[in-house]
């Protein structure tokens, strides 16, 4: 059996596009701007969304071994949070690439206004066909973006655009469990919902990393401490329910709620930060 959900191919950057303009505006409003998860230490952290969400970027920006000087590639950039948040902790140029055009332009902006925008950019790019040379990374970040992009494919794409011995840093979640006919059906409306199409076991992740000329450096379960994102975010989008029906309709919107408690509950499902090295030979050009 397979160690992966086998959850169909890569999507269309439209597919994924849509989900965004569609869910984006009212998560970034309730939920928080860097649209990810939050980092809790213990059961006693009462840390709001936004730091616990702040937290793991950092956490993520800490393990790319980059400083000023270096260039960094954002995959699925978003609204540009994470990408401005790296930036300033670590003096690194970033640049961010996404297929969502909104997106982008309010990253733009609010690299702008934080006054990094001399060194901390973003682009419209298909992560599996880039625009740029071979090697021309010291690192390559993913915050929850992998999940759009079947590995086979993505991680051969990342491995390219780094040097010799670049970091790739991936947070995501994975299948602690081989692939079943259970995990497929109790995972696939989410997957529809985000419009993703991969979920991995660790052990599929580095044999494929592996082969793209990536080894792991570092694997990190953050399942427990990222738990508290979806009740805390729960309560927040029940507080402003009559926007969130009147812009969705009270059947999506119902459908989304329940997709995502479900997921979030699933045991097979865990949460991860992954640490890859490129190897010393680059793929040829």
């Amino acid at each position: 059996m397979s160690n992966r959900t086998g959850l169909g191919s890569a999507l269309p950057a439209t597919g994924i596009e849509e989900a965004y303009e569609r869910f984006a505006p009212l998560a970034e409003k309730y939920w928080g701007p860097d649209l990810h998860n939050g980092y809790w230490y213990d059961s006693e952290d009462d840390s709001s969304l936004e730091d616990a969400s702040r937290r793991l970027t950092e956490f993520v920006t800490d393990k790319l071994g980059v400083g000023p000087g270096d260039r960094v590639l954002d995959l699925g950039c978003g609204n540009g949070r994470p990408a401005v948040s790296a930036g300033l902790r670590t003096g690194a140029d970033v640049t961010g690439i996404d297929v969502n055009r909104r997106a982008l332009r309010e990253a733009a902006t609010h690299a702008s206004a934080s006054g990094v925008s001399h060194y901390v950019s973003f682009e419209y790019a298909d992560a599996l066909n880039p625009p740029f040379r071979p090697g021309a990374f010291d690192a390559v970040m993913s915050l929850e973006s992998s999940p759009h992009f079947e590995l086979a494919e993505l991680l051969p794409s990342m491995a390219r655009l780094l040097r010799p011995g670049g970091r790739l840093v991936l947070e995501a979640p994975f299948a602690r469990v081989p692939a079943s006919e259970r995990l497929r059906h109790r995972t696939a409306e989410y997957y529809e919902l985000i419009q993703a199409v991969s979920l991995d076991t660790l052990q599929r992740h580095v044999e494929l990393a592996n082969a793209a000329g990536l080894s792991p450096v570092e694997f990190v379960d953050i399942t427990e401490n990222t738990m508290p994102t979806w009740p805390r975010a729960l309560r927040r989008l029940r507080d402003g329910w009559d926007e969130i029906e009147r812009v969705l309709g009270a059947e999506l919107a119902e459908r989304a709620i329940a997709t995502v408690s479900a997921w979030r509950e699933l045991p097979e499902v865990g949460i991860m930060i992954l640490t890859l090295r490129r190897d010393e030979v680059l793929f040829p050009s």
